[in-house]
Order: C-alpha cells, then sequence, then structure tokens
C-alpha cells in the first residue's frame, strides 16, 4: 500500500512538471513535423549553382524536417510570394559574385508587369469587411485565396511554429506561430511547377530549384 501510495504522489509530481515541459518544447516546434528556416540562407538553384535568394527571407521559409517528398512552405501573410512566382517563370537574372564564398552571387528580380499577389477588400455591408489575399498566374487567373484571418484555412495554408521565438499578448506568453502556404502542393498543382529543396546542412544553405513537371 505504501508503494502504491509513493508512486502515485511520484506520477502527480512527474505529471506536473511535464506540463511546463510540454509548452517549454511547443514553443522550440519539437512537436510539428515543419521547421522555419531562420539557421539557413536561402538560395536558388541556377544551372546546379546556388544564388543568394533575397529578398526573400529564410525566417519566411519553411520546409518539412523529413526529407522524403520535403514540402516548401512560405508566409501567406507576406507581398515577398510574389518573388517565388518570379522565380517559377524564370523572371529574374543572376548577378554572379558577392562576399558569400558559399553563395556563387545573387538573384536579381526583373520588373514584371504580372502581380502576382493581391489583395481585395470582401464587404459583408456598408460598414464590415474582411481582406482577401488572391494569388494569379501569368495569365491573370486566381488560383488561390485566403481569407487574410492569420491562421491556417485547412487547405493549403497552415500554422507553423518558428521555434525558439515567442510573443507576449493580454494572456501571456506564446509560441510565435503564422499561417504559411504549401508551395510546393500550390505551384504543383496549379502552375505545373516542381519545386524540390536542396539542403546543405555543413554550409548550412537551403536552396529552392523550380522546374516545369513532366508529364503525368
Amino acid at each position: 500500500m505504501k508503494l502504491r501510495v509513493k508512486l502515485t504522489i511520484f506520477a502527480i509530481i512527474l505529471g506536473m512538471l511535464m506540463i511546463p515541459a510540454y509548452f517549454i518544447l511547443q514553443t522550440y516546434g519539437v512537436f510539428q513535423k515543419e521547421t522555419v528556416l531562420s539557421d539557413y540562407a536561402l538560395a536558388v538553384d541556377v544551372n546546379g549553382e546556388s544564388y543568394g535568394a533575397w529578398p526573400l527571407i529564410n525566417s519566411f521559409a519553411a520546409m518539412d524536417k523529413q526529407e522524403d517528398n520535403r514540402q516548401f512552405y512560405y508566409r501567406i501573410d507576406m507581398s515577398h510570394i510574389q518573388y517565388l512566382f518570379n522565380l517559377a517563370y524564370r523572371e529574374y537574372e543572376v548577378k554572379p559574385g558577392g562576399d558569400n564564398p558559399y553563395l556563387e552571387g545573387t538573384v536579381n528580380y526583373e520588373h514584371t508587369d504580372h502581380a502576382y499577389v493581391q489583395t481585395e477588400k470582401k464587404y459583408e455591408n456598408a460598414n464590415d469587411f474582411r481582406t482577401v489575399l488572391n494569388l494569379y498566374d501569368q495569365d491573370g487567373q486566381v488560383i488561390y485565396s485566403y481569407d487574410n484571418t492569420g491562421k491556417g484555412d485547412k487547405h493549403l495554408v497552415q500554422s507553423i511554429i518558428h521555434q525558439g521565438m515567442s510573443r507576449t499578448s493580454g494572456s501571456g506568453s506564446e509560441a510565435a506561430r503564422d499561417p504559411y502556404i504549401n508551395i510546393t502542393a500550390l505551384f504543383r498543382d496549379k502552375l505545373n511547377i516542381d519545386v524540390k529543396l536542396t539542403v546543405d546542412e555543413e554550409h548550412k544553405v537551403v536552396t529552392i530549384r523550380m522546374n516545369k513537371s513532366e508529364a503525368r
């Protein structure tokens, strides 16, 4: 009986300790399958060489932790997605050189008349409206619309924790969680573009490669 009481007390104490441990680990994104790329340089593959992808931002990009069929994600609430469309349609030039020995240079995104990312107001009445983000293809057709709620939509957009970051609100502090769109799935299904990632762990570079999908 005494042993049973001791085990019960031990289990209660262990459970109490595990609750804060869970929230700490959640802040670091331990329980999600994606990781934000803040620890890597973000690059673009051009003829087998890696060029810096700025102004695409590494902390706004994410990828699956598992290597098999790894997906690429980007913050849906950032206008930088425009540059991903420029990459898909080869609307860029490369500038060789620079001071980073691990990159062959940088990418310069050409000026284009295509606006691939636009927001619009959807009015419910004369006073209330919601903001919708529309993504367009090169023909000006809407390929995806997202209600700008800051949350996932259970389709292509999901909430991803930026590991190690937290935000303070009126109710306390919580893990920094933001909406990211699955670029791999979107471009494959809507633009017929394959998006692949090459991860160089030694030099901390994630390189994006985009090519026309092979006939299925």
